[in-house]
């Protein structure tokens, strides 16, 4: 047997107390009885009274209480199989890992809020399957495609700049990777959302792009950081410099990245407060834009809610307790 009510241990724990105050008040109610009124003569003064009975009703009302109790908790005996299938589209999230990407112009660092942001995704995702592709100079898979979004997210908590051994910002790399690493015979409908805050460094993304959208794969942008951009952070403390000693400022090229949502058929934000929209990509690019396709079929263990087994001894223990007079009948011994 199992229990659908996660709160079922604190309603058992309630049907005790009320167990305890049944018995108190009963035993409380004989006592005061018993301290004004002789043994001997209560039964004289108080025609039928009855001890035994009271205790009866006490049992039986707190029996049917703790029956109730157990219905609220909904009990699970038994199960079907029912046939499940999962509808979505394929959504692959490509986030820059660079250490431009550990500045704190966006609290508490552009990486830290992307991955919060994804995060947020996920939780409005329920049946889209999700890839995550870390990048900078280079780019790896980081989880394939997935429904466990669960397992998705331990995946997106240990990226840092760490992760990538080469510094820069390939997205070119990236697009790749992310269209690698959907299925080749897969029907479904496909999107890359790539994070990024810098320029490009590697070869030209638009080829790629280009590529992509004769594959049917949409590609939206967010580009994160201040307008004026913001230093880099090295792995002293400091910031990074150049050959003159001038601090680099690391800036989103907001004109290549655009370009690249046109060619993929998406659309291009711009992120310089945190907020980076993924819920208005995926609420009315996505959800509203792209047809889902079956993702994975199968059967499912339903379990059988079987809370009248309990509700009806409640109740008729209640009819009982009701209908059980406290007192006996005047003539009868019990």
């Amino acid at each position: 047997m199992k229990f659908s009510n996660p709160n079922m241990f604190y309603l058992i724990w309630l049907v005790v107390m009320l167990l305890g105050f049944v018995i108190y008040g009963t035993r409380k109610r004989s006592r005061v009885v018993r301290q004004f009124i002789s043994s001997v003569l209560i039964e004289t003064m108080i025609n039928g009274y009855s001890p035994k009975r009271q205790w009866v009703k006490g049992i039986l009302l707190t029996l049917s209480l703790f029956f109730l109790v157990l219905s609220l908790t909904g009990p699970l005996v038994g199960f079907k199989w029912e046939e499940v299938k999962e509808k979505g589209v394929d959504i692959m999230i490509a986030l820059d890992c660079s250490r431009s990407m550990l500045a704190t112009d966006i609290k508490p660092t552009r990486l830290e809020q992307a991955k919060r942001e994804i995060i947020d995704l996920l939780n409005m995702m329920h049946s889209d399957r999700a890839g995550l592709v870390a990048f900078a100079g280079t780019s790896i898979l980081q989880c394939p495609l997935t429904l466990d979004h669960s397992g998705f997210s331990i995946f997106l908590n240990a990226l840092n700049p760490d992760y990538l051994p080469m510094g820069g910002t390939d997205i070119s790399g990236a697009i790749k990777t992310a269209m690698n690493g959907f299925e080749g015979n897969s029907e479904t409908e496909k999107a890359i959302i790539l994070i990024t805050d810098g320029e490009n460094t590697a070869s030209d993304p638009v080829e790629v792009a280009t590529e992509a959208a004769k594959k049917g794969i949409r590609i939206f942008c967010i580009g994160v950081g201040q307008e004026d951009g913001s230093p880099i952070p090295d792995a002293n403390g400091s910031f990074k410099k150049d050959d003159q000693g001038k601090i680099i400022m690391s800036k989103v090229d907001d004109e290549g990245l655009r370009k690249i949502a046109a060619i993929g058929n998406g659309i291009y934000v711009k992120s310089v407060a945190g907020d980076m929209d993924l819920d208005q990509i995926y609420n009315n690019e996505i959800q509203k834009k792209m047809e889902k396709k079956t993702l994975e079929s199968g059967k499912k263990k339903v379990w059988e809610n079987r809370f009248q087994w309990m509700l009806l001894p409640a109740i008729l223990m209640l009819i009982v307790e009701i209908a059980l007079s406290e007192r006996n009948r005047i003539g009868q011994g019990y």
